[in-house]
């Protein structure tokens, strides 16, 4: 499984990327897991839902089970190590948005649509692969991604 990880601050166009990175691996028909980190555990599932009610009681693990898809909510602290592991030989591709400081191989994204440029020389990333501003470099990391997804080789 090619584990790649797509970071910058707010508005720099992480999920604009992601889904395009996921529509194009699958036109090639691989299998496809993303990851999102997000800051704020409030807003995820809709206030005052059923799901968000049962969760929001204590219910340790909630599916959610439409016709076509399925959500689970567990109430516990994530662990970005295991969801990867459970994730192994049932995919493809882990593509990963945010968890900024974790080592996986990863894209990052400097400029913010709504802050302008953000200073990423103090972030002290590790495994970076590519900086890029999605105003002028969305195609040339398209065709990055393109042929990083396509070789055999697990970076």
């Amino acid at each position: 499984m090619k584990i790649l990880q797509v970071v910058g601050f707010k508005n720099t166009g992480k999920t604009t990327l992601l889904e395009n990175m996921v529509r194009l691996l699958k036109a090639k028909r691989m299998k496809v897991a993303v990851i999102k980190h997000h800051h704020l555990d409030d807003g995820i599932v809709a206030e005052g839902n059923d799901t968000s009610r049962f969760a929001g009681s204590g219910a340790d693990v909630t599916i959610l089970n439409t016709p076509s898809r399925s959500m689970c909510i567990k109430n516990r602290t994530p662990d970005l190590g295991s969801q990867i592991d459970q994730l192994e030989g049932a995919v493809d591709v882990l593509l990963i948005e945010g968890y900024k400081h974790a080592a996986h191989p990863k894209i990052v994204l400097t400029y913010s649509f709504t802050d302008g440029h953000t200073n990423v020389d103090d972030m002290e990333f590790v495994n970076v692969l590519i900086y890029a501003d999605m105003r002028y470099d969305e195609s040339k990391i398209i065709e990055w991604f393109d042929e990083w997804s396509s070789d055999d080789e697990t970076v």
